[in-house]
């Protein structure tokens, strides 16, 4: 068994050798080393300053902060309507003019009611 252990470190050992042999023939060898790159033409600029506005474009959508609803107190036909829409209004400042007719017409009939009644 002792030769069989032998063996295997004979063979080794020559593996061993023969890889050594092998890498110190290659460094060896006389080729010539590799010519240097060749310089790249490159251009140089001189940065100026100056001034660059900034803007970004982007789509989107706006709401108002604060909504006002006019709605109406009364029942009529409105025939005029006295504000600019958009613009600012002030408190008691009148907005519509309604067709007087039809009050004008209850009014009378509340009238011919009451004189009736007394």
């Amino acid at each position: 068994m002792s030769n069989k252990i032998f063996a295997k470190y004979l063979m080794t050992f020559t593996f061993v050798i023969y890889a050594a042999i092998v890498s110190l023939l290659n460094g060896c060898s006389a080729e010539a080393p590799p010519a240097a790159a060749e310089k790249p033409n490159v251009s140089v600029q001189t940065v100026q300053p100056q001034t660059q506005a900034l803007t970004t474009e982007l789509a989107g959508r706006t709401q108002a902060f604060m909504v006002a609803e006019i709605r109406p107190q009364v029942s009529g036909i409105v025939q005029q309507r006295l504000f600019v829409e958009g613009a600012e209004v002030k408190a008691g400042q009148p907005l519509y003019q309604l067709d007087s007719a039809t009050y004008k017409a209850t009014l009378a009939q509340a009238q011919a009611t009451l004189a009736k009644a007394r």
